[in-house]
């Protein structure tokens, strides 16, 4: 199995206290939220790299429309 990255580090470490919240003793949620990234079923945060890419293309469209709107 692929080593997992920082970013699925936290989002399963996220998922098991969210269990644990939800009623699920510690083992279970551990066990529960491994099998889902196992599965590819847990969610995952945006990486760094992402969310710059997202907010350039959002801050382009704006612009584009800006421009769009003065013709």
């Amino acid at each position: 199995m692929a080593r997992m990255t920082e970013f699925e580090q936290y989002a399963i470490s996220r998922k098991i206290v969210r269990l644990m919240r939800e009623g699920f003793p510690q083992d279970q949620a551990t066990a529960i939220a491994f099998r889902m990234w196992r599965d590819g079923e847990l969610p995952l945060p945006p990486t760094p790299q992402q969310q710059r890419s997202s907010a350039n293309k959002r801050r382009e469209e704006y612009r584009r429309k800006l421009r769009d709107r003065r013709k």
